[in-house]
């Protein structure tokens, strides 16, 4: 039984690592995406300007 406890707990360590990996990928995606976002925006904004004036 003691065996059967060690795995289990080992097996919810695993899970943690997993869940705490995919926490990190999700906000390093969103925070290189809000980058993108900006730059692309400046780059459109720069672009436009000569033409109004």
């Amino acid at each position: 039984m003691g065996k059967l406890v060690e795995g289990i707990k080992i097996a919810a360590y695993v899970a943690e690592i997993v869940m705490a990996s995919a926490v990190v990928i999700e906000l390093v995606g969103k925070c290189s995406g809000k980058s993108r976002v900006k730059a692309a925006s400046v780059e459109t904004g720069a672009g436009e300007a000569p033409e109004t004036e």
